[in-house]
């Protein structure tokens, strides 16, 4: 019988502590799949037995310290996961499940959140790779023609299966592992883009908390322990109420965010925010498909 594996990694006790708040609420919220948690600590970092105490409340567990000696980042990152990739396709039997690479800016917000992923990847026969699809991003420039920014690739915090590190080539683990993944997964395996992961931020996560289609949210660049509060506080009935302005608060927000990315034209805000116009747009062309 198919199971999934959650992966925690982390690098610091303020890490560990966004992560017993998620996995506190994760408590609050039992799935009908089969999973368990995998904790990945740094090389860096002594495994938290207070984690992995938390997590034992909540769904059996596996702990340990990855072993390459690389740090910095991005390096450090991509060789965490490349570590937790081995030990998955080692440790864990082939039994069609996934990993799912859960950093401590992500957060469930739907009570079946974990059973909705299962049933997506599900619906694929082979599936090597599920996550949030982020397009080729531009620069506009005036009187220039517009300027590659960011190739497209699957947000790292994705669904990944059990024989992800042995299905891929070794050229695969050359380069920051959520830009590279994408490219040769395709090559090799069925790759799902989906829309119940995707990104937020601290302006607009309660309004993606309500989105009848995301179960999982990434804060990437925000204030992450904001983030995580926002994302697992429970839902007022006051914001059902105005749920039904959200298309015309989407609306304002794309318009802003265009009037930014002119007035800001260079750096990582910049680059963020061209970012989620361009997932705007995708997603908008896939809808009309």
């Amino acid at each position: 019988m198919k199971s999934h594996v959650v992966i925690l990694p982390y690098f610091c006790d303020e890490e560990v502590s966004r992560y017993l708040r998620i996995v506190g609420r994760m408590a609050e919220m039992p799935q009908k799949c089969r999973w368990s948690f995998l904790l990945a600590a740094s090389p860096r970092t002594t495994p938290s037995a207070v984690l992995e105490k938390a997590c034992r409340a909540v769904a059996p567990v596996k702990s340990f310290q990855c072993p390459s000696q690389i740090f910095g980042y991005p390096q450090g990152p991509t060789a965490m996961f490349w570590d937790c990739m081995d030990y998955l396709a080692a440790n864990y039997p082939d039994d069609g499940g996934f990993g799912l690479w859960l950093e401590s800016d992500m957060a469930p917000v739907k009570l079946d959140w974990l059973d909705r992923l299962d049933r997506e990847w599900s619906s694929a026969a082979d599936p090597l790779l599920m996550g949030c699809y982020v397009p080729k991003v531009y620069k506009s420039r005036l009187f220039r023609p517009k300027k590659l920014l960011l190739d497209d690739h699957v947000n790292g915090g994705a669904c990944y299966s059990r024989k992800f590190a042995e299905r891929l080539p070794q050229s695969a683990r050359e380069g920051v592992f959520d830009m590279v993944t994408y490219r040769e997964a395709r090559k090799v395996g069925e790759v799902l883009l989906t829309r119940q992961i995707d990104f937020s931020d601290n302006k607009r996560v309660r309004r993606d908390v309500l989105d009848p289609v995301k179960v999982l949210l990434h804060g990437y660049l925000q204030d992450k322990d904001r983030f995580i509060d926002s994302c697992l506080a429970p839902v007022r009935t006051s914001e059902r109420r105005t749920a039904r302005y959200y298309p015309v608060m989407d609306a304002a927000d794309t318009l802003r965010r265009k009037l930014r990315v002119w007035l800001v034209r260079r750096g990582q805000q910049a680059m963020y925010e061209n970012m989620l116009l361009a997932k705007r747009r995708d997603s908008a062309s896939r809808r009309a498909a």
